[in-house]
């Protein structure tokens, strides 16, 4: 940007030579046009509505479109050039378009290759909730059938405990002290934890089946006729190839939690 400045600058200097020569004539009328000349060359390279810069985007907009419709990765020279070139407010709608186009047309390995080179631009705290939502979509577009995936809970209460409120939780074990999965339930025997019970988008029960994960069921019951407070935790060994689960909580695998 400099350099072009710089010329723009440099390519006065005859004109300004001929300017202050005591033999010149109609000095006004010749720098009103040289003005207006580089003026308008500067705009036409640099300007926010450059039609030079429209062109260069135009370019890699097509080169994106073509790579999404044969299916490729993007290219690390396309790349470079969509960070040089497209504006950074600019950056995350033009690729929540691209992937989006193609998670709907199916190209996988151009929205994978999409993915990856986006998370970087996705900053703010609502950039990185679409972010996860767009991989969310794409893993649910490629396995379909987890996109469904649940964990079913059958509960057999403590013998004080016939009313009750409480919590279900489940982690992977060994992971982030986030939950996949939580749910709260009443008087209810059995019970259902699905992907929307995510705090985080694609952090869920589908990424866990998929990803072969040992998972950890924390449940507690609150039992307001007796004022106490139970709780159970196990490890889960499930068929992670399966988009659905089940587990029997049996009533002495509860504890009393001491008030």
């Amino acid at each position: 940007m400099f350099f072009i400045y710089f010329l723009a600058f440099f390519a006065f200097i005859p004109i300004l030579a001929y300017l202050l020569s005591q033999n010149t004539n109609n000095k006004g009328y010749i720098f009103g046009i040289s003005f207006l000349v580089v003026l308008v060359c500067l705009f036409t390279v640099v300007g926010k509505y450059s039609f030079l810069g429209s062109i260069k985007n135009q370019k890699i907009n097509s080169e994106i479109l073509m790579n999404i419709n044969v299916n490729s990765k993007i290219s690390e020279n396309i790349t470079r050039e969509f960070n040089n070139n497209i504006s950074n407010e600019d950056k995350v709608y033009w690729l929540q378009s691209y992937i989006n186009k193609a998670i709907e047309d199916s190209k996988f390995i151009a929205a994978e290759s999409l993915i990856s080179i986006s998370e970087q631009y996705f900053q703010t705290t609502d950039e990185k909730f679409i972010f996860y939502t767009l991989y969310t979509k794409l893993r649910d577009a490629k396995f379909p059938d987890f996109a469904k995936s649940k964990l079913i809970i059958n509960l057999n209460s403590p013998p004080e405990c016939s009313n009750f409120f409480g919590t279900a939780e489940v982690f992977i074990m060994n992971g982030p002290k986030i939950p996949i999965a939580l749910k709260k339930f009443t008087d209810s025997s059995e019970f259902e934890l699905e992907n929307v019970h995510s705090s985080i988008p694609g952090f869920d029960l589908a990424s866990a089946y998929l990803n072969q994960e040992t998972l950890d069921l924390k449940v507690s019951l609150n039992c307001p006729e007796t004022a106490s407070i139970f709780y159970s935790e196990n490890a889960l060994l499930i068929d992670n190839n399966q988009p659905v689960n089940s587990y029997n909580i049996k009533a002495n695998e509860w504890f009393k939690r001491e008030q």
